[in-house]
């Protein structure tokens, strides 16, 4: 027999709960303690579900009668209902709304953001784009990274610094009632100190001999757009972000320079890169591939535009050959920005000026370096500097 609004209203609470039945699986569950809510039982998939429509009566028989026609309907095209209210909430926004959204607002650099979402495109959005946001919990994201980490330790605690800032804004917004991301990244592992700290780089002529030798000799799956950034790489000695979303815009092949704007740099100030003859020549050998796009090295295999990671080049290093061993290097030997503080060793034990060489590592405070130099002798100094480094690194892959 139907319910009605004076039996729902003149039910007592018993010693256990018990149901008052309407029809089609709707019924109101009467607890002990004398509370009363619209629940409707299912079946999906060969799998029983409940759905609670909410309490009365707060809700009315009527409104749970239609919530639960509503219901019926979606568990009749295979929906669950519950998660159908949960993203309805939501608006249907997932993850990925909010992160564009902290991303419109972010002031890092170019480069910096097109790092992050070349990140967080390939480790999170597939996954977190799977339920709106409101519906992950801290166990889920830690899950989450520490599959990330097993394969690099840096990028996992980069995006957990990147999910706490988001989970942050979605909590100040009154979204979420707690961030289930904040200190994530005191959970993760740490990365070594080797890479984390100092970078693993070479120190020794001979090792840095054999690694030039088997970057011009790359194995014959490895892209060939790869080979040339790993060729780049040790002439210019700029930080691996600099290179792998390096615009063509920012190349003057007149003057043979590399003019990277303030936007791209972490100083936050401009950087020229004075361009040795053998730098010019891999960018003059690259440019009929690359040239019609944005980024100088995007990967030949690529559909999306998008520059090669940063992983892609520091695995290729991984899997070159110790001559001693016969036996790939792998972590610990060299990384991609390892090739800045190999440079610095090398250039300061030639007996290069210290400070033009931390000007065009981009480290030095430029106000400092105003009452010793001025501006036209120091790039001569860099102009003379960059080619004989070049020069350097020719005699030891034994071409001169």
């Amino acid at each position: 027999m139907p319910l009605s609004d004076r039996s729902i209203a003149n039910a007592k609470p018993k010693d256990k709960a018990y149901k008052l039945t309407d029809e089609l699986g709707l019924y109101v569950l009467v607890n002990a303690t004398g509370h009363k809510a619209f629940k409707y039982d299912y079946r999906l998939d060969g799998k029983r579900g409940t759905y609670t429509i909410g309490s009365y009566p707060r809700v009315s028989l009527s409104e749970a009668r239609e919530e639960h026609r509503k219901a019926r309907e979606l568990v009749a095209r295979g929906l669950v209902p519950t998660a159908v209210r949960e993203e309805q909430k939501s608006n249907g926004k997932r993850f990925s709304h909010y992160f564009n959204e902290w991303l419109r607002t972010s002031n890092s650099a170019p480069s910096t953001k097109a790092d992050i979402i070349q990140r967080v495109n390939k480790n999170l959005l597939p996954y977190l784009d799977a339920k709106p946001i409101e519906q992950w919990d801290t166990r889920e994201l830690y899950d989450l990274l520490m599959k990330v980490s097993d394969r690099t330790r840096e990028t996992a605690l980069r995006l957990a610094g990147v999910l706490n800032q988001i989970f942050k804004q979605v909590f100040v917004l009154k979204l979420i009632s707690v961030n289930p991301a904040a200190g994530l990244s005191e959970l993760l592992p740490k990365p070594d100190k080797l890479t984390s700290t100092n970078f693993a780089h070479i120190t020794k002529p001979e090792e840095l001999s054999n690694l030039l030798k088997q970057i011009d000799s790359p194995p014959p799956k490895q892209d060939f757009v790869v080979t040339q950034a790993l060729k780049l790489m040790p002439l210019l000695f700029l930080r691996p972000i600099n290179i792998r979303f390096l615009k063509w815009e920012y190349i003057d092949f007149e003057i043979k320079m590399i003019n990277l704007p303030a936007t791209e740099l972490k100083t936050r100030k401009p950087l020229q890169v004075p361009l040795a003859t053998q730098a010019v020549a891999i960018l003059e050998h690259l440019k009929p591939l690359t040239g019609h796009l944005e980024y100088v090295f995007i990967a030949t295999r690529s559909s999306s535009n998008k520059p090669i990671s940063e992983a892609t080049c520091n695995n290729a290093i991984k899997r070159m050959i110790n001559s001693e061993t016969n036996e790939p290097y792998g972590t610990g030997f060299m990384t991609t920005h390892g090739f800045r503080h190999t440079a610095s060793t090398f250039l300061n034990e030639l007996g290069f000026d210290p400070d033009v060489i931390e000007l065009q590592l981009a480290h030095i405070n430029r106000d400092r370096i105003r009452a010793t130099y001025n501006k036209a002798q120091l790039m001569e100094k860099r102009i003379e500097m960059m080619q004989k480094w070049a020069d350097y690194l020719d005699e030891l892959r034994g071409k001169t």
